[in-house]
């Protein structure tokens, strides 16, 4: 990934996150200021409540039409339209004493007790906010208690009007506070974006020289093997070269083509588990030997087994003897059944054996070679997989095919890798 790709994602990443996290503070402050603003309205209905609650009580003891009246004014005198719009009393059996209003709430009475409806009536007090037409009404409801004996002398119900001025202030200083909040956070992002950026880098770095590192491990492993085997580190590089070759001219995956890069690295691991006596025997091997030879399979995918960074190139080690038509070993898999990569790494394993040098024998012709796999044709091979290496074989060949340099191969080889496993920042 390019540097410049890796900004844009790292900035697109922490714009992002910065608006969620900034939408979800708004919406608290929002919530947190919504209940400031409920709590604001009920103070002040509840301060105005009480120069009118001591007038009940007198009523109560002294129920005249008189202390009615004195009720009723005094109730009226503080009912305005920035204040109580509606004022309700009910006696102690919840009776309707009184009830005292403006001429600007008859309009809206209607609609307003229908949102707001009816209290549970627990002894508590109990209070509703709504927003209607733009405006903040409150409808609370009092227990009144005689302040010298503490009995309950009934109820008080009224509705508070949030005058406009108030409301505009309280929604300023909301808007404010939500305001300053997402610009805090906004900038708290921007703010970062370099340090995370440079911490970032510093792990793609970190993680770039740990890939290499398992590279090269991988590379000196199968170089380990290749010796063990009387075999030199040409055979494994150019395997590797044939079949990541193929595989790109098949069309396989980044990581499918890591996986066979590393496995054919790692072709004939299990080769470790087999005696000597058995490994290096110049001459032919007896039935019973060669079965021996073939566990070198097994052994191999129970030593990769366990390593995570290892384990997928487990198509390779165990199965590339397999052949297409289910004659070879150790599973007897074939056609759709063998791995991808071990159809692709059987084709390049026997081209390089038939086009190089062996003690036993002198390289092949490419056209030799070539007629001899299309003999194995739908036995040993992959049909398809054979028809699309024919067309890069003579190529690939005149490339690599006759390196005897270890250091060129290892080098084309070191492309190679570095494209499939190179981390770019």
């Amino acid at each position: 990934m390019a540097l410049g790709n890796i900004h844009k994602l790292l900035f697109r990443n922490l714009v992002i996150g910065g608006v969620v996290i900034a939408t979800l503070a708004g919406g608290l402050v929002t919530f947190i200021e919504l209940n400031r603003i409920d709590k604001h309205v009920l103070e002040i209905s509840l301060i105005k409540s009480e120069k009118i609650l001591k007038y009940y009580e007198k009523f109560y003891i002294n129920r005249t039409d008189k202390s009615l009246a004195i009720l009723k004014r005094v109730t009226k005198n503080n009912l305005d339209l920035n204040s109580f719009i509606f004022v309700e009393f009910l006696d102690d059996k919840n009776e309707r004493v009184a009830q005292v209003s403006i001429k600007e709430f008859h309009k809206i009475n209607s609609q307003l007790n229908s949102r707001f409806g009816g209290f549970q009536m627990t002894g508590g007090f109990e209070h509703k906010t709504i927003y209607f037409n733009n405006q903040v009404f409150i409808k609370v409801m009092l227990p009144i208690f005689s302040k010298s004996t503490g009995k309950n002398l009934g109820h008080f119900q009224g509705i508070y009007h949030l005058s406009e001025d108030k409301l505009n202030k309280i929604k300023d200083q909301s808007y404010y506070s939500i305001l300053l909040t997402i610009i805090a956070v906004l900038f708290t992002t921007i703010l970062i974006y370099p340090i995370i950026f440079a911490l970032h880098k510093k792990l793609i770095s970190r993680s770039f020289e740990l890939l290499r590192s398992n590279t090269n491990i991988l590379k000196s492993f199968g170089s380990a093997i290749a010796e063990r085997d009387s075999d030199t580190n040409l055979h494994n590089y150019r395997v590797t070269i044939y079949s990541v070759k193929l595989a790109e001219k098949i069309g396989l995956g980044k990581p499918q083509i890591m996986a066979l890069i590393k496995g054919a690295f790692l072709h004939d691991v299990g080769k470790i588990g087999i005696s000597d006596t058995i490994l290096l025997k110049p001459g032919k091997l007896t039935d019973k030997e060669f079965e021996t030879m073939k566990q070198h399979v097994a052994i191999g995918a129970k030593i990769i087994k366990y390593n995570d960074w290892l384990k997928d190139a487990v198509d390779v080690i165990q199965y590339h003897h397999e052949k297409f038509d289910g004659s070879g070993y150790l599973s007897g898999l074939k056609d759709k059944d063998i791995p991808v990569n071990a159809k692709i790494f059987a084709i390049s394993d026997v081209f390089d054996a038939l086009t190089s040098k062996r003690p036993y024998k002198k390289p092949f012709s490419i056209e030799k070679s070539m007629q001899i796999m299309k003999e194995d044709s739908g036995k040993h091979f992959e049909p398809e997989f054979l028809k699309t290496f024919e067309q890069i074989a003579g190529e690939l060949y005149t490339q690599i095919g006759d390196f005897e340099d270890e250091e060129r191969l290892d080098s084309y080889l070191d492309l190679i890798a570095g494209k499939y496993f190179t981390i770019r920042i």
